[in-house]
């Protein structure tokens, strides 16, 4: 279901796909006065040649170890990605977007056909897929993955099945987790053995990088559900079944009873699987603060599993260690003019490989600099003006670019050599005896800040 503040284009809700068999036309009854807006969607997805041999023979599967390896948990599970089953992407508007974490697995189901058979599956998911989209008005197809009843795996959501996307399966409850369709109506049947066991894969995948324990509970905020009010904090189990968040009868009676058993199935997976725990990086380390002599930059060492390691820090210019600079926060120095400055933020805990991030400051750094003029003339009616821009002590380079001079209403743009303009104006006309005015305006570069001066200068 679609959180508000989601990229979903739309919040519209719907009921869940009912399975009807073979049809082209539907009548429906209601009691009472008819709903406004109450629409009927009949989605006939048709077979298509190829649908028969997906997910045989390796057909259709996405490449191992795609952007997240075993070496973080349990194995990844045989997926079927969305290629293979005929996902039309033109029906995306929007592009995926990404969690930090998982904390739970919540398990759905589809309520259509229990009689599907192997080859129907990829048009129940275009089928799916269309729904969500085209008739609710959803950026995709909200379950990030499905199973069947087969025990095949096959990948809902865009945006990559080893990443952490957002999915749209969980009204409230989507920004910390990631949701499992299973492929039937489980009020009427009792799931399968093999379907169970891909439910268990696919949550021992996604829930061991986060240490999260498949048999207990954790505590999670609603963003906002008919069961729980937006900010409420609840505790729910780490695979749970819609209704548990919803007020729903999913993922149905038989396969929410069956929970228990992918719970302890994810735990087995988890436990054959994982080898010597890790950092795990749930934010990234950021550099906040603008680079500006004069300020001050702070590092945020980010979000990290477990959160009992300890954090070092050490700030770089132009990827150099800075003497003694080896605390959290930075200020800015006029040595940093004109380079980018970043700080390594490693992460450590007895036992663990460290973490190390470097996250960068916007640079390169910037300073406002020294405008000095100096006005003269002689006694043929010349006016020399000297103007000098420079850093602030110890910089290491000086201003460039275009300084603008004006002598009374004669203004002539110079270009900066090694931080320094000659003015002259007279010579052939000579300037009339009397008193002018002078402004000097430096409109800054990349690293250097505008700055401006005025003065007077008297020909006699």
């Amino acid at each position: 279901m679609a959180d508000a503040g989601s990229v979903e284009k739309s919040g519209l809700a719907g009921t869940d796909v009912t399975w009807i068999g073979r049809a082209d036309g539907v009548q429906i009854r209601v009691q009472g006065r008819r709903p406004a807006g109450l629409t009927l969607v009949l989605l006939y997805p048709e077979r298509r040649p190829g649908d028969t041999s997906v997910g045989s023979s390796g057909t259709g599967l996405l490449e191992p170890r795609a952007r997240q390896s075993a070496a973080l948990g349990a194995a990844r599970p045989r997926l079927i990605g969305r290629r293979a089953w005929g996902a039309d992407e033109s029906l995306r508007d929007t592009d995926p977007a990404y969690i930090h974490t998982i904390k739970q697995v919540h398990v759905h189901h589809t309520v259509n056909s229990n009689s599907y058979a192997r080859e129907d599956v990829p048009a129940l998911l275009r089928g799916m897929y269309a729904y969500h989209t085209k008739s609710l008005g959803w950026s995709d197809i909200g379950y990030n993955f499905l199973v069947d009843r087969f025990g095949r795996c096959w990948v809902g959501r865009a945006g990559g099945a080893g990443r952490l996307v957002r999915g749209s399966h969980t009204l409230g409850f989507n920004a910390e987790s990631t949701g499992i369709s299973a492929i039937g109506n489980y009020d009427t049947q009792r799931p399968s053995s093999a379907m169970l066991g891909a439910i268990a894969a696919i949550a021992a995948w996604k829930v061991a990088p986060f240490e999260r324990d498949p048999v207990g509970s954790i505590r999670v905020e609603s963003e906002g559900s008919d069961k729980f009010a937006r900010g409420q904090d609840v505790a729910l189990p780490v695979i749970d079944g819609h209704r548990d968040t919803n007020d729903t009868a999913c993922p149905g009676r038989y396969l929410y009873e069956a929970l228990p058993e992918v719970r302890r199935r994810t735990q087995e997976l988890v436990a054959a699987g994982t080898p010597a725990p890790i950092i795990v990086v749930e934010e990234a380390a950021s550099v906040t603060g603008e680079p500006r002599v004069g300020n001050t930059l702070s590092a945020s060492p980010g979000r990290f599993t477990p959160s009992d390691v300890s954090v070092t820090y050490q700030w770089l210019r132009a990827g150099q260690p800075i003497v003694g600079a080896s605390v959290q926060s930075y200020p800015v120095t006029p040595q940093d003019v004109g380079a980018v400055l970043s700080c390594l933020v490693t992460l450590n805990r007895a036992g663990l490989s460290p973490v190390v991030q470097t996250p960068s400051a916007t640079g390169p750094t910037i300073a406002a600099p020294t405008l000095r003029v100096i006005a003269s003339n002689n006694q043929k009616g010349i006016a020399k003006i000297r103007v000098k821009l420079a850093g602030p002590p110890g910089a290491p380079v000086v201003p460039t670019g275009v300084v603008a001079v004006t002598l009374g209403k004669r203004t002539t743009k110079f270009a900066l050599l090694d931080g320094v303009v000659v003015a002259k104006f007279g010579g052939r006309r000579r300037l009339r005896a009397g008193t002018y005015a002078v402004g000097v305006v430096y409109a800054g570069d990349d690293i250097f800040t505008e700055a401006t001066r005025n003065t007077t200068l008297r020909i006699a």
